[in-house]
């Protein structure tokens, strides 16, 4: 009778399992689906609208009028993804973190997981992420520096009372948290060197070193500051072709030439610098000379001004040329003469 009565049991579960299951397969109807769909809709729930969309027969002409709402409903999508985005860069630009985090999970809860909310939300957390490192690590390299201004003060104590168990105490909790930090600050070093961040890199191990001194700290330290002082100078030579090359093409030729002598100063052994010197000096020479000539020409037409006009260009090219100086001062000389007669007449 138990086992009949049990059997009978199991059975009303499986019809009442297979008619639960026979009514979630059942086509919702049209009036209740468009109730449903307004009524997510006003409530931006853009998941569930795609899932019971998904689900409806297409070719079925009763929801011709509710498949006609999709412009409508991507529209209002479209609109609320991008408020969404928005919303969440205004909390992250006023470093409400938590209140950016929140805005996308809201609103991922609503649209299905919006990849494109997705990648926002992604973006977020690793400049979350990148921001948490980069406080830690400056905490990290104040927590170092504190101890180090520690270490004389300890070594004193440690010498007035090598007998006393409280001094001994502190001695002893310094030490275990100096072995610690400048462990962790080898460890940022390691880090930062392999991710080409030398300045970083040469902070960690200088200060781990000063923390607990060893060879191959003091190494690093020695080699990642010859890096560093190579790459300032690479930087500045890269500045100096820059501004040389901005010169050469506004026609200034002094400033061009002045760019290129300070490099070979800085780098004597320059070969770009000095083959660009000597074609630009020989650039230079012979403008100077067309513009020299130029200006005989109009002198020996007795047009003064325009010789000089000229001349004084030659000698922007080239102001050591005392050919120049002489030329423009007897052209001075002469225009004040020819000005004199004219006002005495």
């Amino acid at each position: 009778m138990k086992i009949f009565t049990l059997f009978h049991r199991l059975i009303i579960i499986v019809l009442a399992f297979s008619t639960l299951h026979a009514c979630t397969m059942m086509p919702v109807s049209f009036a209740t689906l468009n109730q449903d769909i307004d009524l997510w809709l006003s409530q931006n729930e853009f998941g569930k609208i795609d899932r019971s969309l998904k689900n409806i027969d297409s070719n079925n002409p009763k929801y011709i009028s509710i498949l006609r709402k999709k412009p409508i409903i991507d529209e209002r999508k479209n609109a609320f993804i991008k408020s969404t985005l928005s919303k969440a860069n205004k909390f992250k630009n006023s470093q409400q973190w938590a209140k950016a985090l929140k805005t996308y999970n809201k609103a991922l809860l609503k649209t299905g997981n919006n990849p494109k909310l997705l990648k926002g939300k992604a973006v977020l957390l690793k400049k979350r992420d990148e921001k948490i490192i980069a406080l830690q690590k400056i905490l990290l390299m104040k927590r170092a520096t504190a101890l180090i201004s520690y270490k004389k003060v300890y070594g004193k104590l440690n010498k007035l009372s090598p007998l006393n168990k409280s001094a001994q105490t502190d001695i002893h909790n310094y030490n275990r948290e100096r072995l610690s930090v400048a462990k962790q600050l080898e460890a940022c070093g390691n880090q930062a060197n392999r991710e080409k961040q030398f300045t970083q890199a040469k902070d960690c191990y200088y200060l781990s070193n000063t923390l607990e001194p060893s060879k191959q700290k003091q190494l690093w330290v020695k080699l990642l500051s010859k890096r560093l002082k190579n790459k300032y100078a690479q930087k500045r030579h890269d500045e100096l072709l820059t501004a040389y090359k901005r010169a050469y093409g506004s026609q200034k030729y002094s400033k061009a030439q002045l760019h290129l002598q300070t490099l070979l100063a800085i780098d004597p052994s320059h070969k770009h610098a000095k083959r660009l010197l000597l074609t630009l000096n020989k650039e230079i020479n012979t403008q100077a000379l067309n513009k020299i000539e130029a200006g005989k020409e109009f002198y020996s037409q007795k047009k003064i001004d325009n010789a000089l006009k000229v001349w004084l260009q030659a000698l922007r090219l080239d102001p050591d040329n005392k050919e120049l100086a002489q030329l423009i001062s007897r052209a001075e000389k002469v225009r004040k003469k020819i000005q004199s007669l004219q006002k005495s007449q």
